[in-house]
């Protein structure tokens, strides 16, 4: 998932969504008050003041009111939700499939990015390192996001595996950095020889390390990956999940609300079941089974879900 500098909203664009919420149903009674939770794979200041600005578009279009808060973790958002003190996860990958096995949680909305509902893992190395290929990791000191990151461990240990290489013994020293841009960070100042992140995370640091797409190179990528999500707690009344998915969908297509979206996690549109269908031509059979790919890359992994989550 990727973020960008926080840009200033534009008075006229918050009064042509305001106009926009107001061709919209009636709002909602004022006591419905709803929690969003965004998993920290960037930085974490920038993802809370950016979902601050999403929250409060969401309340000009839906009349809830929300409250919002960056995660120390993914797991934190998964058990946020199933304790209920989360009703809106903005939930990576394979934090979304484990949320919903666990939790029920819904999938209503995938990000799209550079036109697509997929992206791909990446590892990475310091260009002059001599690391060229997976066999090259061989004992040297990797960097993971963290245990529920799709692109940041899931993928890439099935990657290894699928080589004939076994992860818990392949490496020196395997840590989990917290996020992309730690990992990217940790191989730049050569902290970690390699690491996993998403594609492409060394743009997201690019602003304050202008020379990181020479000085790193990358030298393996993964099959294609679903797209993050917008997900929502099982037990929220329909209406009020109709009601939040409808409005992202209008925003998303706003300036104001594109440009918050852009700056929280990089994401050019959202799409719905029936866009990821008709525009995307995915052929999933539903919104959940568009993760299926996933699933089945954990179970050749060896992963188990319910363990992955417990506290360490």
């Amino acid at each position: 998932m990727r973020t960008r500098r926080l840009t200033a909203m534009g008075c006229g664009a918050a009064l042509a969504l305001a106009v926009l919420a107001s061709a919209a149903a009636p709002p909602a009674p004022a006591q419905v008050k709803l929690v969003m939770a965004f998993v920290p794979s960037g930085e974490a200041r920038t993802i809370l003041e950016t979902g601050n600005r999403v929250a409060h578009l969401l309340e000009i279009a839906t009349g809830y009111s929300f409250e919002s808060f960056v995660a120390t973790s993914f797991a934190g958002v998964i058990e946020a939700m199933g304790a209920n003190r989360a009703d809106i996860g903005w939930l990576n990958t394979f934090s979304y499939v484990i949320a919903h096995q666990k939790y029920g949680v819904e999938v209503r909305l995938v990000t799209v990015r550079f036109g697509l509902p997929y992206y791909r893992a990446e590892i990475i190395a310091q260009a002059n390192s001599g690391i060229n290929s997976l066999a090259d990791l061989q004992g040297k000191r990797f960097a993971f996001v963290d245990p529920a990151s799709t692109s940041g461990y899931l993928f890439p240990l099935a990657g290894l595996k699928k080589a004939g290489y076994d992860p818990q013994k392949f490496f020196g020293q395997t840590v989990f950095a917290g996020s992309h841009n730690n990992v990217v960070l940790a191989v730049y100042q050569g902290r970690a020889d390699a690491g996993a992140v998403y594609e492409d995370a060394r743009g997201s640091v690019q602003k304050t390390l202008p020379d990181v797409m020479q000085k790193i190179k990358v030298v393996w990528r993964s099959d294609p990956i679903p797209n993050d999500t917008v997900s929502l707690r099982e037990g929220l009344p329909a209406e009020v999940k109709d009601r939040v998915t409808k409005a992202l969908l209008r925003f998303a297509e706003q300036p104001a609300g594109l440009d918050a979206l852009k700056a929280l996690y990089e994401i050019e549109a959202l799409a719905d079941y029936e866009l990821l269908v008709s525009k995307y031509k995915v052929r999933a059979h539903s919104l959940d089974a568009f993760y299926d790919p996933v699933r089945d890359v954990a179970r050749y992994a060896g992963i188990n879900l319910e363990e992955l989550i417990k506290p360490r």
